[in-house]
């Protein structure tokens, strides 16, 4: 028995293989361009980070620099500890001086001038035959309280007009004077002197 086989039938064909040289050279064309497109973002990533590096390298030697002087200006701070402390003292008198300063400008002491111009008015004013036993200033001066003895009761009015006419801070004075005999038999008046601001 014989029996006849078309072999054109298709279940007889011989298939044909997808991997041809065209697809082979398309496939490698388009992995070689990605290939090319990773290399070039590498390098122009690359290029951009060494220039952001020596960028950074500057900045570094900058601030290395600026380190290095600010560890030479402490080393030398460092070295006047003693400078320091010295300059700190003067300071703080300095600050004392002037707060002792604006205290006594704001502060009424009274007479700064001294007493002296007064004790000249007295000797200047002074009489024979009177005598000051006892003198005292109240007030920085603005008081003023004397008291002694004399020979003649009629001394003491004239010893005020002497010092009423001089030309000192006793002359602003408006004294009342109490004069009284001593004690029996006593050849000598006592007087007290008191200023008008008493």
């Amino acid at each position: 028995m014989k029996q006849q086989i078309n072999l054109f039938l298709p279940e007889f064909r011989v298939e044909k293989d997808n991997l041809t040289a065209a697809f082979m050279g398309r496939t490698l064309m388009v992995a070689s361009a990605l290939l090319f497109l990773i290399s070039a973002v590498d390098l122009v990533t690359r290029w951009q980070l060494n220039g952001n590096l020596a960028d950074l390298r500057e900045v570094l030697l900058e601030e290395t620099r600026k380190t290095d002087e600010l560890d030479v200006v402490l080393a030398r701070r460092s070295q006047n500890v003693a400078l320091a402390q010295r300059l700190q003292q003067a300071e703080s008198r300095l600050a004392a001086s002037r707060q002792i300063r604006d205290f006594l400008q704001d502060t009424q002491l009274g007479n700064l001038d001294g007493f002296s111009e007064y004790l000249k008015d007295l000797s200047r004013a002074s009489e024979d035959g009177i005598s000051i036993n006892e003198f005292e200033l109240r007030n920085g001066g603005a008081s003023v309280t004397m008291a002694g003895s004399v020979l003649d009761s009629d001394l003491v009015p004239r010893f005020v007009a002497n010092i009423e006419a001089g030309n000192s801070p006793l002359s602003g004075q408006h004294f009342s004077p109490q004069i009284s005999r001593g004690p029996e038999g006593d050849e000598f008046f006592t007087f007290i002197l008191s200023s008008g601001n008493d």
